[in-house]
């Protein structure tokens, strides 16, 4: 057993070598040439200056991870994460934490257990992830439907987009706490000069937030023909009330059949033996006589 440690020892070190001498040049360049068309205003101090961040994004621009990557980010994306602060995260609870898990796993439950931790570690953070990403979208859908209502009042008060979305983004914040990042993104790409239709296309760029999407549009098409929102912000907002009320709906009928799974279960084999069990024990005196 001793032997095959140091074996497999040995193997991970020479690996560890071929991957510093070999592999993390090419990574580096790759990674300095997409930074470098990505980002080709800032310096090199300015992309490179803490050792986390070039190694995540060595990281996520790699072969070995960057699809995997591309999935995770955009459930950070919608938490409201950048592109850098996810590249960080994934690194820490995807990578480093399941390497952790894994050598605990191996060092105190054996190979077997160290297998079944490895799973474990690999699986469950990306799940979360995307569950987290997944609640965040369900709760910036809600926030969206108070999004037309104030745009909707403010709008008929006089007011163009700018300056609504600017309003909000400072008034309603505790209302719209996931959607003010967005707003904000928003508001920053008007104030450095760039087009009305880009800055929507980007504020509603998730298209599993419905409301949101179909905010951007009507706004897309007042802008461009400028017609009136009032009467196309309530019918979204009827929509996405409809939509709310026929889920709520689903998952009020599916509580019938999981009361009945948690019955059978849990309830039936205490009720068997309530039942049945004088009945057992009757019978067992019998046969001893």
């Amino acid at each position: 057993m001793t032997s095959l440690w140091f074996l497999a020892a040995g193997l991970l070190a020479i690996l560890a070598i071929w991957v510093a001498l070999f592999m993390s040049p090419r990574w580096a360049r790759k990674a300095r040439i997409h930074t470098r068309l990505q980002h080709p205003g800032e310096s090199e101090e300015e992309r490179s200056s803490f050792w986390l961040t070039r190694m995540a994004d060595r990281l996520t621009e790699s072969g070995l991870a960057k699809e995997d990557f591309s999935e995770i980010r955009e459930a950070f994306a919608a938490t409201g994460r950048s592109r850098e602060q996810a590249q960080i995260l994934y690194l820490i609870f995807c990578w480093m934490l399941p390497a952790f898990v894994i050598l605990i796993g191996f060092l105190a439950f054996g190979p077997l257990g160290g297998m079944l931790m490895a799973a474990a570690g690999f699986v469950l953070p990306r799940r979360t992830i995307r569950s987290m990403g997944r609640n965040a979208e369900k709760r910036q859908n809600h926030e969206a439907v108070e999004l037309c209502h104030m745009t909707r009042m403010l709008m008929e008060a006089g007011l163009s987009l700018e300056r609504v979305l600017r309003l909000i983004a400072t008034q309603a914040r505790p209302m719209l706490p996931m959607l003010s990042i967005r707003l904000d993104r928003f508001n920053r790409m008007m104030e450095s000069g760039a087009e009305r239709t880009k800055a929507l296309e980007e504020l509603g760029e998730n298209r599993r937030i419905p409301v949101l999407r179909s905010y951007v549009v009507l706004m897309k098409q007042s802008s461009q023909l400028g017609s009136g929102v009032s009467e196309s912000l309530d019918q979204i907002i009827t929509e996405a009330q409809t939509t709310e009320r026929n889920r709520i709906r689903e998952e009020t009928n599916s509580i019938g059949a999981k009361m009945t799974v948690i019955m059978m279960t849990f309830m039936l084999p205490a009720l068997f033996i309530l039942i049945g069990g004088p009945a057992v024990i009757s019978i067992a005196d019998a046969l001893a006589k």
